[in-house]
């Protein structure tokens, strides 16, 4: 042997978590649990939207700037619109409705065209742009909304509370990406796990994820927890965030090394597996 020391990985931790429909509570006992964590990322229905659709009172998004760590996510289909650049009345901006499908726009990154800053909370992912993790190569890309067929092929903007649809264009602006360590989706793939969500998943996203072949897929929408491999990619459909988080751990170059479910339900089951079959994946130490 020559004596050479193995270059030991230092892990980068980074934590998702699933709908909130106006409930930061979760997010917040996620974020002082894991103090080493790097980002929290959210996939969607983070406020709740229209007054009386949820049963909790929706809190100020205003509050989420305390967080303290970065709030990365995508918008679900229901959401304080204003928050995203959109017009009391539901009608989208000129520039919100484009959703930067065709600047590239990064966060963290260096792009042609800067991003439009929305007064958002956090970090808001419109198609075709990415947030970087400082110091590393860890990427996180998103789609934002759900799927109606009878908009998808529309050009945007669209009216009122139809604004919650991605459409084909948005879809194509993440074409750019190879690879990425993390996609945030609202809507679940067609396929992505068994029952429902085989069943209910969208077929468009199922080609998006194979084209992407992202480390991680996160998504939300149907607040069921289920777990699958597709290729190389990790697909993890999350709960509703007050039932726990995922800790995702990557080397600094992108690569996937593992990952855990955090439940909040029980003292007895803090640490669990989403899907039965595969089990819980330790990050490489």
């Amino acid at each position: 042997m020559s004596g050479a020391r193995r270059r030991t990985i230092e892990p980068v931790l980074l934590i998702g978590i699933g709908d909130a429909h106006g409930n930061f509570a979760p997010l917040f006992e996620a974020a002082r649990r894991e103090p080493a964590a790097r980002a929290l990322l959210q996939v969607g229905d983070l406020t709740a939207g229209k007054p009386g659709r949820e049963p909790h009172s929706d809190d100020d998004p205003a509050l989420l700037a305390r967080l303290p760590l970065p709030l990365v996510w995508v918008h679900g289909n229901h959401e304080r619109w204003e928050y995203l650049g959109f017009s009391e009345a539901g009608s989208a901006t000129e520039a919100a409705g484009m959703s930067l499908a065709c600047t590239g726009a990064a966060m963290g990154g260096t792009t042609e065209t800067a991003a439009v800053r929305w007064p958002t909370p956090g970090v808001h992912l419109w198609p075709g742009q990415e947030y970087v993790v400082p110091g590393t190569r860890i990427t996180v890309v998103g789609l934002p909304g759900n799927f109606a067929p009878t908009w998808y092929e529309r050009p945007k903007p669209f009216p009122g509370d139809r604004v919650r649809h991605f459409n084909a264009t948005d879809v194509a602006a993440l074409g750019r990406f190879r690879h990425p360590s993390v996609l945030l989706m609202h809507e679940a793939f067609r396929g992505q796990a068994p029952g429902r969500l085989g069943a209910m998943g969208v077929p468009v996203l199922a080609e998006l994820v194979r084209r992407l072949q992202p480390e991680v897929c996160l998504t939300g929408h149907h607040h069921m927890g289920m777990v699958a491999e597709h290729g190389p990619t990790l697909a993890i459909a999350l709960p509703r965030a007050e039932a726990g988080y995922v800790r995702l751990w990557f080397a600094p170059e992108g690569r996937r090394l593992g990952w855990e479910f955090v439940s909040f339900r029980t003292e007895e089951q803090k640490v669990a597996t989403l899907s039965s079959s595969r089990g819980t994946r330790q990050a490489e130490r």
